[in-house]
């Protein structure tokens, strides 16, 4: 089973890129491709818009650095 590039890129960025992200680029955006830090960004929409012209929609993945992941879980079938 292949991984998605977001299992990929989160688990890149935690082993390879938090510990100085956080420290140096604090609430920016990381843009990440196959496991590696793309770019950083000040806005989100920066990054997704750049990831999607450069890699294509599903071949990316934006973090903003420093944010706990967001779990929408049981609130996203709450949703209209």
């Amino acid at each position: 089973m292949e991984l998605s590039q977001a299992h990929v890129n989160h688990a890149a960025y935690l082993e390879r890129f938090q510990r100085d992200l956080e420290r140096d680029h604090f609430g920016r955006v990381a843009l990440m491709h196959d496991g590696e830090l793309a770019n950083i960004y000040n806005d989100e929409g920066d990054a997704y818009s750049i990831g999607c012209e450069k890699y294509g929609l599903g071949s990316f993945s934006i973090k903003t650095i420093g944010s706990r992941p967001v779990q929408i879980g049981i609130h996203a079938a709450a949703m209209p």
